[in-house]
């Protein structure tokens, strides 16, 4: 069971979820105009939080052109608590890559923002929080298995090990 004590949604936490996606869809629009060409990629992830066990989901990788190796990146986990409760987060990170010699493997470290939502019953709770990462990418043609360490600091409160498989969506 997380940390964070279940309260039911009070008008402020509803205003600060719209704001919090509002600044995100701005943040899309400023980060993805259509005259850059950039590399996306798409898949599949597996994760285990300290806190919440097993979850999966999904995520987005947008590659800077404008910043060679770094990289947005956006991710949904569903978590499976042992506790009856239902419980997701969402991600929003950005990756700065670690220089070393190789073509292949490229190691990064980087920072975000936490979205971590729980329900049970008719109660439920959003926090947000700051996420600190480090992974690292194998990068072959048109696939790139991946690791990631994250520390959740605020939101969901856990360090997470995530692992999966990006498949390149755009050249």
């Amino acid at each position: 069971m997380p940390r964070a004590q279940l309260t039911t949604n009070s008008f402020e936490e509803g205003l600060e979820m719209r704001r919090l996606l509002l600044v995100g869809c701005l943040a899309g629009l400023f980060f993805a105009p259509a005259t850059l060409s950039a590399q996306w990629s798409l898949g599949g992830q597996f994760s285990w939080g300290d806190e919440l066990d097993f979850a999966f989901g999904g995520r987005v990788i947008w590659d800077w052109p404008f910043e060679p190796g770094a990289f947005t990146t956006g991710s949904f986990d569903l978590f499976f608590p042992e506790a009856d409760v239902d419980y997701w987060e969402v991600n929003v990170n950005i990756g700065q890559p670690i220089p070393i010699n190789s073509d292949s493997f490229k190691p990064y470290a980087g920072a975000g923002l936490n979205w971590a939502h729980i329900s049970a019953g008719s109660t439920s709770d959003n926090k947000f929080g700051l996420n600190l990462l480090a992974g690292l990418r194998y990068m072959l043609p048109s696939v790139a298995p991946f690791g990631e360490l994250r520390w959740e600091l605020g939101g969901g409160k856990q360090f997470v090990i995530t692992a999966g498989v990006m498949f390149s969506i755009s050249s």
